[in-house]
């Protein structure tokens, strides 16, 4: 994925929160919910920008190299 895609993939991921939030955010009337709220948005969009710019995962150093897991016979 070129740097554009990424891009475009995670403001479309903090725009779909924005919009979420906008719409939640006349029915909030206590502060405590209002900042509760607020936090679950914000935690959502970082964690949107961290999945979209990780890009892909090493395998795990931890995967036997060989499919006979027992060695050879």
């Amino acid at each position: 994925m070129d740097k554009i895609e990424l891009k475009d993939s995670i403001l479309k991921a903090v725009e779909q929160e924005i919009d979420q939030w906008l719409e939640i955010e006349p029915g909030i009337e206590s502060g405590l919910e209002y900042e509760t709220k607020l936090l679950e948005a914000g935690r959502r969009m970082t964690k949107a920008l961290l999945v979209h710019s990780m890009g892909k995962l090493p395998g795990s150093r931890n995967e036997k190299k060989t499919p006979d897991l027992f060695g050879p016979h």
